[in-house]
């Protein structure tokens, strides 16, 4: 409140500021961009569904390309890139195979999830497409916690160990089930 010219009282709005109110999944309307985006075929979205988790198409917001969340038992994608995928995947399967996820690091399980994410794209035959960024995520995260990204990968190398064979675990057959896209014999995995 404030007094005008002629000394009244009067309101004045001194600032504005967005809050979101409803969900868009609890609004009608036409499909906004980031619905209608149509995720490909991605390799292990069958470990996913196997785990109870969904996977759909989210918007994007500059600063990360997808999400896992373990409370909504969902994988969310702003991009339509397997190494993202995998990075979530992985998120998702450490947390599976360590005791207490919640408290662990943040930068380790950063670095275990995109260093996973960079031995898949490997045995798929898509390391250099993704390689530059792999390095590049881990270093920060790296450098966050006073490591190089080598002695940082070194550092959770274990953990990789445990999720990629959870990962690539089939109970029903020897094969490592990549979506609709490859069968991989499993002891040709473990060769590559």
């Amino acid at each position: 409140m404030r007094e005008n010219e002629d000394g009244e009282e009067e309101e004045v709005l001194a600032a504005f500021m967005a809050r979101p109110v409803f969900r868009v999944e609890d609004t009608e309307g036409e499909l906004l961009d980031y619905q209608r985006i149509e995720l490909p075929e991605l390799p292990f979205v069958d470990k996913a569904n196997e785990w109870g988790i969904s996977i759909k198409a989210i918007p994007g917001n500059y600063r990360c390309y997808g999400y896992f969340s373990h409370e909504r038992k969902e994988i969310g994608l702003a991009s339509k890139e397997e190494s993202v995928f995998f990075h979530e995947l992985a998120h998702a399967a450490h947390q599976r195979v360590t005791t207490d996820f919640k408290n662990a690091q943040y930068w380790r399980k950063e670095i275990v999830a995109e260093l996973t994410a960079a031995v898949l794209c490997k045995m798929l035959g898509k390391t250099s497409r993704y390689l530059g960024n792999n390095h590049q995520y881990i270093s920060h995260y790296a450098k966050e916690t006073n490591l190089t990204p080598v002695k940082a990968c070194i550092e959770v190398m274990g953990d990789v160990e445990k999720v990629l064979n959870l990962v690539l675990e089939d109970s029903k057959a020897d094969s490592v089930s990549t979506g609709n896209l490859l069968k991989v014999p499993l002891q040709e995995v473990k060769e590559r």
